[in-house]
């Protein structure tokens, strides 16, 4: 059963493990810890777990809005590499317009020696090549991050759904996105206790409810500066 291990007990701290009771073909989870009485039908924790996947969810209408968001504002956290990927834009340019003045010098006012022209292209070619590696793979970069944002916020659409449908490896790779450290099960409450959230996850609950209280014209926590504040006002 998929949260074997990965559930832990509230009470002791101990991974809970799994069992099934032959007679009535019905699976538990128990504390492993000898002495500790948390013991939960899988059922009901299973359907306590979804719900709590399901306190995740966004909606199909703000995707566009979370993806704009997220992107822009790890853009923003990263601001070192927009400052370096508009250095290598304006070298590469500065470049090419060093070759062009060079070419002019040579061929059409004879300023300088074709053994002084080919040295210094083949530098400032090299230098070209060094920088377009570089700027190829900064693009990269920003298509895998965007890329990545995308297929995170659908699989946050229907978190719940997903999990319940999928198989024991599917449904340890969600829960596993969803909450990094695990979770433990509070038999007083019966609820579950997540110490760590996955940031991205995080951060489309907070954008999806920030939206949602804007379409109903209400403050949200987030700056009147938000971008997405402008698209959605």
């Amino acid at each position: 059963i998929p949260l074997k291990v990965f559930m832990k007990c509230a009470d002791c701290g101990e991974p809970m493990t799994g069992y099934i009771v032959k007679r009535k073909n019905l699976y538990y989870y128990k504390c492993r810890k000898r002495g500790c009485k948390v013991n939960k039908s899988a059922k009901e924790i299973h359907t306590t777990f979804k719900s709590k996947l399901s306190e995740y969810s966004v909606k199909k209408d703000y995707i566009p809005a979370i993806v704009y968001e997220l992107f822009h504002g790890y853009s923003e956290q990263n601001k070192d590499s927009a400052e370096k990927l508009a250095l290598l834009s304006k070298r590469l340019n500065e470049l090419n317009a060093y070759i062009e003045t060079l070419d002019e010098k040579l061929y059409v006012k004879g300023e300088i020696t074709k053994e002084k022209y080919d040295i210094l292209v083949f530098k400032y070619n090299k230098e070209k090549e060094e920088i377009s590696r570089d700027l190829a793979g900064m693009d990269e970069n920003i298509s895998n991050l965007e890329k990545a944002i995308k297929d995170a916020v659908q699989i946050a659409l229907q978190p719940s759904e997903s999990w319940e449908k999928g198989n024991f490896k599917i449904k340890s790779g969600l829960q596993n996105l969803f909450f990094p450290s695990g979770i433990s099960f509070d038999k007083k409450t019966g609820v579950f206790r997540t110490p760590d959230i996955n940031s991205a996850i995080a951060d489309f609950a907070r954008i999806s409810g920030d939206l949602a209280l804007i379409k109903k014209g209400l403050s949200t926590s987030k700056s009147k500066k938000s971008p997405f504040a402008e698209k959605e006002g």
